[in-house]
């Protein structure tokens, strides 16, 4: 089947052969194999098209086992989606006075930046770890490939 068969046909399979792709094992996997495919490329062009507004992702236990996972001195990135990969509960907020909007005289404090190295004080490291085995479910994300 050709890609661009795959991106519409999975339904259409489906709906003329629905005893095949949903009582039998092998119609399940090609069904599921053909869903997942249509996914990514559904996936790949928003990525495309849509404005990145992430810059980072939450480190799952998978992560350091994918082939897209690079550790660069104490900073993790994923080659895949091009962002930073940051452990649960870290990140504070930099803080900076900037003149208000409203009131000439007053202050107001404003987030200049995010320091992804620094974890909240009040967590704990087990927390992190806890948290980390917890992302997505305890499920690798799902363009997980491994090493």
């Amino acid at each position: 089947m050709k890609e661009d068969e795959i991106e519409i046909s999975w339904y259409r399979a489906l709906a003329e052969d629905p005893e095949y792709y949903m009582d039998t094992e092998e119609g399940q996997k090609e069904l599921a194999e053909m869903i997942r495919k249509e996914s990514e490329r559904l996936l790949e062009e928003i990525g495309r098209k849509v404005k990145r507004t992430r810059e980072i992702i939450w480190l799952s236990r998978f992560c350091p086992k994918c082939k897209y996972y690079v550790l660069e001195g104490n900073r993790m990135r994923c080659r895949r989606w091009d962002v930073r990969i940051v452990k649960p509960f870290y990140g504070t907020p930099l803080w900076r006075l900037v003149p208000s909007k409203y009131n000439k005289e007053e202050k107001e404090l404003m987030i200049e930046s995010i320091d992804w190295d620094q974890r909240w004080k009040e967590i704990s490291e087990r927390i992190v770890e806890l948290a980390v085995n917890m992302v997505n479910g305890g499920n690798p994300y799902y363009c997980f490939t491994k090493k």
